[in-house]
């Protein structure tokens, strides 16, 4: 089709802002009003990809560039994901840069992101599991046998992955939560702005002053930055500002939500073997992506994309929470590992996430553990789940459980 006779997108509402609750119904409506639909984004208008074909061809479109420098003027707001990315000219992160640039900084990456780093940065995840797992059981025996998972096991794993990751000693863990908290939730924009300011501050004092830090991906970038890569001191910080933000939260809330499903189901009915456990995950990123968004590109011109106009400039995003369950037809809401049906959230191609064998690794060893200390623990029957959720994220914020089973109080 010419983009002459290109249909202009329908315009429907969509959350913007993180609020307590779950997106995930109103994102798969979007999906259900066309393939390709317009969101109020702000002070401007983005388009939201709904369809697994389009959604790929997307992906591979050189002409939807993720430049940095093409973001509109109206998205860089103070707090805003795409806003808190520092200008071209200061340092242009993985996530928002394309051609050359792009590619020496995936590069340099892909030397850390090894699968033996891998498997280093995993290693003490399994004690930590089961030091966790004490410690829900000293908290159920102490109270009225309901423990939070959120608080006490899903978010503390990939958060003790992270740090050990980037080489942050155990004393920073605590801070590191609360400003990623305040950043990635806050329903007020100002708090968030302060988050990042603080987390960026926090970052740059090490990078200038590393000695706090122990051996990992930060020390790496930073004895790179007098190297052939060419690194730069503002790119080791928002390279790991980066790391922080998508490595910790998406990870944790991949772990909960596959914690959720697990204890929906029957203990006789939930995954068991390793190929059970890694099948019930990649269902769990299908049905739950923890970004139910991808992150942005921008249109370098004119296109025609299912037979909608996408204007030079215009803001693209991917609903992947939509995009995941299209194509499936009456099976698309069905959890069920056993149709390996297949999701992008973790994307395809040249931006395909370098961390997902870690997001998995992780997914794998905290659900394996807690199903083999705790086969029979339940959900409440008193406190209901409880979402926070937006545009760019969604997590559940309270897993209300009771314990029960071997190694129970």
């Amino acid at each position: 089709m010419n983009v002459d006779d290109s249909l202009d997108a329908p315009l429907v509402d969509m959350p913007i802002n993180p609020a307590p609750g779950d997106c995930m119904p109103t994102m798969l409506a979007a999906g259900r009003v066309a393939p390709i639909v317009k969101i109020k984004y702000y002070d401007g208008t983005a388009w939201d990809v709904c369809d697994m074909d389009l959604a790929r061809s997307v992906l591979a479109d050189r002409r939807l560039s993720k430049d940095i420098a093409l973001t509109p003027d109206w998205m860089r707001v103070p707090g805003e994901f795409t806003g808190s990315q520092p200008s071209a000219e200061v340092a242009r992160a993985m996530v928002m840069s394309d051609g050359p640039e792009h590619t020496r900084i995936r590069n340099l990456h892909a030397r850390i992101f090894t699968p033996r780093n891998t498997e280093t940065w995993a290693t003490g995840l399994a004690p930590l599991a089961e030091e966790l797992l004490d410690g829900l059981a000293a908290e159920a025996a102490a109270g009225d046998g309901e423990v939070n998972l959120v608080e006490g096991y899903t978010h503390p794993i990939p958060r003790g992955s992270i740090c050990k990751m980037i080489g942050l000693p155990p004393g920073m863990h605590a801070e590191l939560k609360r400003v990623t908290d305040d950043i990635i939730y806050s329903p007020d924009l100002a708090v968030r702005g302060r988050g990042i300011g603080a987390l960026v501050a926090a970052v740059t004092g090490w990078a200038n002053d590393p000695s706090p830090l122990q051996e990992g991906v930060m020390t790496a970038l930073l004895d790179a930055v007098d190297g052939e890569a060419a690194v730069t001191i503002n790119e080791v910080v928002t390279w790991t500002v980066g790391l922080v933000m998508a490595g910790y939260e998406s990870t944790a809330s991949l772990i909960a939500s596959a914690m959720l499903e697990a204890l929906r189901k029957p203990a006789g009915q939930r995954p068991g073997s390793e190929a059970e456990i890694e099948a019930w995950i990649e269902e769990t990123l299908r049905v739950h992506p923890p970004f139910p968004h991808a992150t942005w590109r921008f249109a370098t011109e004119d296109l025609d994309l299912g037979g909608h106009l996408i204007p030079k400039g215009a803001a693209v995003q991917i609903n992947v929470a939509a995009v995941n369950r299209c194509p499936h037809g009456e099976l698309a809401d069905d959890f069920d590992p056993s149709t390996a049906l297949g999701h992008l959230s973790f994307g395809v191609g040249r931006h395909y996430c370098l961390g997902a064998p870690l997001a998995r690794l992780e997914a794998k060893i905290a659900l394996t553990a807690f199903l083999s200390r705790y086969p029979n623990a339940r959900l409440s029957d008193t406190t209901d789940v409880s979402w926070e959720s937006g545009w760019l994220t969604r997590r559940i914020s309270v897993l209300p459980v009771v314990l029960a089973g071997v190694g129970s109080p």
